[in-house]
Order: structure tokens, then sequence, then C-alpha cells
């Protein structure tokens, strides 16, 4: 119950009724004391009507002889009927003396102090609403012409409304009642849900600015506060591992590029430099050569130079390669990605197929570098890692832009459901070639699982068919 009450939807279902209902409970109120109002005024006029009858009554009587002056066999003669009453009919003289009365056993009894009996007797005509022991008593009283008689009629206000319209006398206790309600319903949503949400959003806020230590308290407030403070709790999470994995990521391209430079100063250092030195040995040996008039020594000097000056042009070009792509700036996308196809079709017993449709593709600089990038890093993936059999290369071009994918029927592998956790188990490639797409706008998608192969899609924002 205590869960039930704590949900949203229960509170927003309170403080959407509770106006609702005491604005019902008004109304009806409204309409029981109007309805009260109105059945009074009915059984008054009623009342004065039937104490008009009996004094009508009582005066023929007189009249033709048929009742004494003394009124002594009054009762006798009139034979009062009060069964569709809830109260009595009674005959008093001026004395208040009972000369006919509903119950025979009142005949005769002194009421001229009973509650409503002394105002009959001094107004002698109207009705008024009376105290009684019992609760309130309206009296009905009408004077007989010619005597110092009076009828009264007397009924118990209680039993005339009957129970459901004597709500009105239980207002107060009932708003007293409606008010503490919603005091206390105000009170639960304040402390359930405003109060919760506002401690959520001053520690949203530390969070902004890096106080992660914030949301470490227990979550409070109605379930669906709770499951908002869950949710930005692990979407918290989520942003210190991306960042820590970033932070990884970071680092390994720092090293990577440090490392990448030594290889190529020690390549260049124990290659092309020590051939360009080579060649200027070779040079000498061939000028003293000349002085000497040795032409066929000289010549075959020469012809050495020749060949060395050749295997370090290739040297070179294969270090700019790596460096950069050559081409890629000449040629373009497709024809660079058929030349990285068939450079790893070298290195491994794999199918590599290309599909490109019967189309060129053209992308800007930024775009082909980095379509050829991953293209590069996941062909590499699946030679050296993925044991595949069959790896195939898709470029399509559409409205959108450009949709490069590599698929392989390797071994596969489990994806970690963050991207952070890449990085902390060293696949800084997949990174690499996820945060290649992201920076142009566009996004990498990887699908793999172990025994059914890995599928690389990258969409890229920029494509062009030139025909």
């Amino acid at each position: 119950m205590g869960r039930l009450l704590r949900s949203l939807h229960v509170q927003l279902f309170l403080w959407a009724v509770t106006p609702v209902t005491f604005v019902i409970i008004a109304i009806s109120f409204t309409g029981v004391y109007a309805h009260q109002q109105e059945m009074r005024d009915f059984v008054v006029s009623r009342d004065v009507a039937l104490a008009r009858l009996t004094a009508q009554i009582a005066q023929d009587g007189l009249a033709h002889g048929v009742v004494a002056g003394d009124g002594s066999d009054l009762a006798t003669w009139m034979a009062l009927d009060a069964s569709d009453l809830q109260g009595a009919i009674i005959v008093l003289d001026e004395d208040g003396r009972v000369l006919a009365h509903t119950s025979p056993g009142q005949i005769g009894a002194d009421l001229s102090r009973a509650p409503g009996v002394p105002d009959a007797l001094a107004l002698r005509q109207g009705s008024a609403i009376v105290d009684d022991v019992e609760g309130p008593l309206l009296t009905t009283f009408e004077p007989i012409a010619g005597t110092g008689w009076t009828v009264l009629i007397q009924e118990h206000v209680d039993e005339l409304i009957g129970p459901l319209l004597r709500f009105p006398s239980l207002i107060p206790a009932i708003a007293a009642g409606a008010a503490i309600l919603s005091l206390l319903i105000l009170g639960f949503g304040w402390l359930t849900i405003v109060r919760p949400l506002q401690r959520l959003a001053r520690s949203a806020e530390q969070v902004s600015w890096g106080g992660y230590s914030a949301l470490s308290g227990p979550p409070q407030g109605v379930q669906e506060v709770r499951d908002l403070h869950q949710a930005i709790v692990e979407m918290v999470e989520r942003i210190r591992g991306n960042e820590a994995g970033m932070r990884d990521y970071l680092g390994a391209v720092t090293r990577g590029q440090e490392a990448e430079r030594a290889r190529l100063a020690r390549e260049l250092h124990d290659g092309p430099v020590q051939e360009l030195i080579a060649l200027g040995q070779r040079a000498e040996m061939a000028d003293r050569l000349v002085e000497r008039e040795q032409k066929a020594g000289a010549q075959a000097v020469l012809r050495e130079l020749r060949q060395t000056g050749h295997e370090t042009v290739g040297e070179l070009r294969r270090l700019i390669g790596a460096l950069s792509p050559a081409y890629l700036e000449d040629l373009g996308f497709v024809p660079a990605l058929e030349m990285l196809i068939r450079q790893a079709s070298a290195r491994t017993q794999a199918e590599i197929h290309l599909d490109t449709g019967d189309h060129i593709v053209r992308l800007s600089p930024d775009v082909e570098l980095a379509a050829y990038r991953i293209a590069q890093e996941a062909l590499n993936n699946a030679v050296q890692h993925a044991q595949a059999q069959h790896i195939t290369v898709r470029v399509q071009c559409r409205e959108d832009g450009l949709i490069l994918s590599v698929d392989d029927d390797g071994v596969g592998f489990d994806l970690p459901r963050r991207p952070d956790l890449l990085t902390r188990s060293g696949r800084f490639g997949l990174i690499s070639m996820r945060e290649r797409a992201t920076l142009l706008g566009g996004r990498l998608q990887i699908q793999s699982a172990p025994g059914q192969g890995t599928h690389v899609t990258a969409h890229l924002p920029e494509c062009s068919i030139v025909r």
C-alpha cells in the first residue's frame, strides 16, 4: 500500500480528484440544505392548513351545539388523528389545559409550561421552532374563533427531514476532515515529489560541474523519481566511462604517434639515409675513376648508383604511402580502396571481394580519408584477428550519404555494451573508426558475436557519383 501511494500516478490522481471531490461535496451540501429549507416550508404550510382546518371543525361544533362551551366533550366529538404526522395535534384552553389530544391520556393535562405552548398562548397564530429535550420542535398554532382555545400542532424537525437531510449539521466536521486530508495529500506530495525533484536538480547541477558524488545518496520520493535518479546515475556512469575511455584512447593515440615517429625515424635512418650515404660514397668513387680515366669502372659504379637511387626512391614512396596514401590523393577513394584490397590480399589466404556498383564515388578529402582509414582498420582486423575465409567490402552512394561496410565470416567477438569498455579491452582500432565517423557527423555500427563473424558499417554524410 505504501509503495502504491508513492507512485506518481496515484499522487497526481489524488491531487486532481481531491479539489473536484470537495466541489461535488459542496454542491451536494448546498442542494441538501436548500431541500431541507423547502421541506421545512412545506411542513409549516401543511401544519398551518391542518391547524386551520382543526380550528374550523371545533368552531363548527360549538356553533351547532355539538360541543359544550367548556370543551369537555371536544375530544370525543373531534377524534383527532395524527397518523400522517410525525407529532401531535392538541387543543388547549386559555390556561394551557388540554381539551383534545391525539393521545387520549394527555387530555386534561396542564401544558402551559411545555415547549412552544407559552408562545402559542401569547401569539395565538403562527409557527415557531423551539428547543426540546429531543431536539428542535416545530410548533404551529391557530386560534379557534369565539373562544380562548388554541389548536397546537407539534412535530420534531429531525423526524421531518429524515437522516439524509441532517447532513448539513455535519458540514463543519466534514470540512475540517477534508482540509486535514488535503493538507496530508499536499504534504505527502511535497515530501515525495517536489523536494526529491529539487534535490535531484541540485545534484544534476553539481554533476555538470564534475561533482559526481552528488548522486551517491539513496534515491528518495515516488517510484518515478527514484527511477529518474537511477537513470541519471547510470548516465553519469556512462559519461565517466566514456571520459575514461577517451583518456585511454587519447593516451594510446599519443603513444602510437610517438611509436610511429620513432619507427619512421629508425626506418629513415636505417634505410634511405644509409642508402643516401652509400650513394655519396659511390659518387666519389665514380668521380675518382673518371679522373683516372677508368671509364669501364666509372660506368659500373654509375649503374650501381642508378639502381640504388631507384631502390631509395621506392623505399621513400613506401614510407610516404604509409603516412598518406598517394593513390587516395591522386586517383580518389575507389582506386585507393582497390589498391588497399590488393595489398591486403597479398597478406592473407582469405578471399576479399570489393563491390562498388557501376559508378565511381567521389568525396571531399576529409571524408575520403576517413572512409579509407575505416576500411583499412576493418580490413586489418579481419585479416589479422578474425581468421576469416571471406571478406566483402561494399561501397554504396545514396542520397543521405556514403555507406561503407566490411563483412567477414570470422570468429567474431562479444561486443561490449558500452564503447568505453572497448578501450579497457585494448580495442583502440574500433574506437578510432567510431571517432572518425562521429567527427564528420556520421556514425559507425558494429555487429559481432562469437562464431558469427563481424559486420562493420560506416555511414558518412557526403557522397556524389561520377558516371
